[in-house]
């Protein structure tokens, strides 16, 4: 690891743990056992940081080949979508599964929810990629299914697509307020909840 990565993986544990706005450059340079000035010949201020955190996390929905797997594309052609909503659900939710194992994921996770309250670009950030992006996939998830007959016609997709994932960050946000550290039996729970819950909503639409 070079100083750089050493750099950013310091702040993003503190920022983390005592919030952005709580930690200084001189804390960031002491852990990970440099000169304050040090860090300016990787990062321009704290800021620069924190950006570089979020487009590091950004990239990982962008990028990574789990989500987006052809078999995860949103369309009324995709077979497993129409035939096995629920295996739908499920090889996206192995897929963000094994992106949140990493200890550096949950730790923005983490960083998102304390901080979006305090810094306009945190906020921004959890509005766009953790809110709106999210309904509108799974609004134009449950808008397939219900143009294929798959769920009843009287149901509303956008309301669907709020409480489908609105459930998950409810469960998300509960283990950031309660553990510094995620345990990975917490994250297995976490995950099975949350499908088991997918499977039910699922089951209360469906045409019988």
């Amino acid at each position: 690891m070079n100083t750089k990565e050493k750099i950013f993986d310091v702040s993003l544990d503190l920022f983390s743990k005592k919030g952005y706005d709580s930690v200084s450059l001189r804390e960031i340079a002491e852990e990970v056992g440099i000169k304050k000035s040090s860090i300016y010949s990787h990062y321009s201020c704290k800021e620069a940081i924190l950006m570089d955190i979020f487009e590091y996390f950004t990239d990982l929905f962008k990028y990574d080949e789990l989500l987006n797997n052809k078999d995860l594309n949103l369309n009324s052609d995709n077979e497993i979508l129409l035939e096995n909503p629920e295996l739908f659900y499920h090889m996206g939710s192995e897929a963000i599964k094994e992106m949140m194992s990493e200890e550096r994921n949950l730790k923005i996770w983490k960083l998102i929810f304390i901080q979006m309250h305090y810094n306009e670009n945190i906020r921004l950030f959890f509005q766009n990629e953790i809110l709106v992006k999210p309904l509108i996939f799974w609004n134009g998830f449950f808008t397939i299914l219900k143009e294929k007959g798959i769920i009843r016609q009287d149901t509303n997709p956008k309301l669907l697509a709020k409480e489908y994932y609105s459930f998950p960050i409810y469960l998300l946000m509960e283990m950031c307020a309660k553990y510094d550290d995620i345990p990975q039996g917490c994250l297995d729970n976490f995950f099975y909840e949350a499908e088991e819950h997918a499977k039910f909503l699922l089951d209360c639409v469906r045409v019988k």
